[in-house]
């Protein structure tokens, strides 16, 4: 079975060293010193538990690779439009691309139940339909990532906990045999994937915890374990976790905020949110996947975002400093 991961960052690379260390022929599309570094040394993994280097075929021409059985894309959400022409360069005719992305993903209204909104397109994610006409919304499968990553240095990722999370599902519904048949072909060396019949459930249940944890990591430079530590941020944690749960209950999907869980798992922990991590690099932040996708679906469903509505504008103040 022929992979490649397109975009071989911190979640990227976590994957490509497991599926690589299980025997599976693997390429990374990456770019900079991080590729360069894979190139020279191999990928390495880290975690408490794990310490292992794999070899594997790493590129930032995608071109070269040419068709493959199956493509895992991990690259930043505003990244996947000018992805599409290495994307469809890796696609044979029936390939499946898996999105491991956060935030809004833009194929959310593909098969959609509410014939309302069903094949609605989100603009602001695929602005030139470059992703559902030109890649192909039926080539999708939805993943949602539990997985803390930092890059270390070049070529190296680091994970803090020893468990990640890696849900995958059709936009249409159901466990289909293409959905089971790609998790029985990558259960044996990604420890952590799983299937669900119900993906939004699984998207939504991510998007309020990161609408939380971004957006309070990168106003305060905060890890995660700061926030249950300090009052004033499990009040505004709180607050956000109920109101994204609003909108996604709005659209259909009942999700738990579960606060009191989420205060015990950050405890102690120094995990720092990827959108900090991105900031701190110098990187673009997710703003328009995370944040606005957000609220231009709770205007969808009227439903009314009063904190996010004070929160985005700082986080777009940030993001320019």
């Amino acid at each position: 079975m022929k992979i490649t991961i397109l975009g071989a960052g911190a979640i990227g690379g976590n994957i490509a060293a497991h599926l690589a260390r299980g025997g599976l022929e693997v390429s990374v599309v990456a770019r900079g010193a991080h590729l360069a570094a894979i190139q020279a040394n191999g990928l390495r993994f880290t975690s408490p538990s794990a310490d292992f280097t794999v070899r594997l075929r790493a590129t930032d021409r995608p071109e070269d690779l040419g068709p493959q059985d199956l493509v895992i894309a991990t690259a930043k959400a505003h990244s996947l439009p000018a992805a599409v022409p290495g994307l469809k360069a890796l696609l044979g005719p029936d390939t499946p691309v898996i999105y491991g992305i956060n935030g809004v993903p833009w194929w959310y209204f593909h098969g959609h139940p509410n014939p309302t909104w069903a094949e609605k397109r989100i603009d602001r994610l695929d602005p030139d339909g470059g992703l559902w006409d030109g890649v192909g919304v039926d080539r999708t499968i939805g993943c949602v990532l539990t997985s803390p990553m930092t890059v270390t240095a070049p070529g190296v990722v680091h994970c803090n906990w020893d468990k990640s999370s890696f849900m995958l599902g059709e936009p249409t519904g159901g466990l289909t045999p293409r959905l089971t048949g790609l998790v029985d072909a990558l259960k044996p060396a990604l420890d952590g994937v799983g299937a669900t019949p119900d993906i939004r459930t699984a998207v939504w249940s991510k998007i309020i915890l990161n609408l939380a944890g971004s957006s309070i990591g990168v106003l305060s430079a905060s890890t995660a374990g700061d926030i249950p530590a300090r009052p004033e941020l499990k009040d505004l944690y709180r607050k956000i976790l109920e109101e994204g749960a609003a909108v996604a209950a709005g659209l259909g999907v009942t999700v738990s905020a579960d606060f009191d869980g989420r205060m015990a798992a950050m405890m102690g922990t120094t995990h720092r949110a990827s959108m900090l991590q991105d900031l701190e690099a110098g990187r673009p932040l997710e703003l328009d996947a995370q944040f606005d996708a957000v609220r231009d679906l709770a205007r969808l469903a009227g439903v009314p975002t009063p904190v996010l509505d004070i929160l985005v504008p700082l986080l777009r103040m940030r993001a320019r400093q």
